[in-house]
This record gives structure tokens, C-alpha cells and sequence, in this order.
């Protein structure tokens, strides 16, 4: 066999063992961020009432700005999620104040300019 041939087939070799490692144990680890899971939207007799969990993955407390924007109003809470944990938040909206409809509300952390979560409710 030819030294070019010997040093394809180990290649090829080297190759393979590479992409078996990168399937089974990426190189690439990073830290969990934060997240909005378990939403709902109940509608009553004159509101509406959301709920949804923010998890904190990350490996420290956190503080978060949630801003609520309706037709013009804008209402803004601040929470803190401990790390690791899971925090439930209910908010109310009553149908005299929904103008256009829609809801919006954009989820910052403390200190960050960009948002993190931004979710949109139509409400009729």
C-alpha cells in the first residue's frame, strides 16, 4: 500500500472518531439562560387572567423587569428568581382597559437593554 493511501484511510479514520465524539459529548458547553414555560390565559366574567412560570437556570439570583404594554399604558414589575427555581406570576387584565386588543409583554433582565422574551396576547 502507498504511503497516500495509508494516509486517506487514516484520516477518514480520525474523521469519523471525531464526529462520533462530537454527537455523543459536544465540545461546546454552556450555561443554561433562563425561561417562560407554562403559559395559560384564563378569561373570566371581565378579565383575563395570565399566568406562566419563569425557570432561572442559571447559577445565580436574578432579577427581571417584566414590562406590560396595552394600547398606549405601560406597567412594569420587577421579580427576583433564585437560581434554580421556578417562579409563577399571575397577571390580571380587565376588559375596560384592552383598547386595541392586544397585550404585549417583553421579560428583560435586570441591567440588559435586550429582551430575553417577548410575547404578544390578543385578547377579544
Amino acid at each position: 500500500m502507498s504511503k497516500l493511501r495509508i494516509t486517506y484511510i487514516l484520516s477518514l479514520a480520525l474523521l469519523g472518531v471525531l464526529a462520533g465524539l462530537a454527537v455523543i459529548r459536544p465540545f461546546v458547553t454552556g450555561t443554561d439562560y433562563s425561561a417562560v414555560g407554562r403559559e395559560s390565559v384564563l378569561q373570566e366574567e371581565d378579565e383575563w387572567i395570565i399566568q406562566f412560570d419563569m425557570i432561572n437556570q442559571q447559577d445565580k439570583d436574578m432579577n427581571y423587569n417584566l414590562v406590560w404594554t396595552n394600547g398606549g399604558e405601560t406597567y412594569t414589575e420587577r421579580v427576583l428568581v433564585t437560581k434554580g427555581r421556578v417562579y409563577s406570576h399571575i397577571h390580571h387584565i380587565y376588559q375596560d382597559t384592552v383598547k386595541t386588543g392586544k397585550v404585549n409583554l417583553t421579560i428583560y433582565e435586570e441591567g440588559e437593554t435586550t429582551p430575553f422574551e417577548q410575547l404578544t396576547y390578543y385578547l377579544k
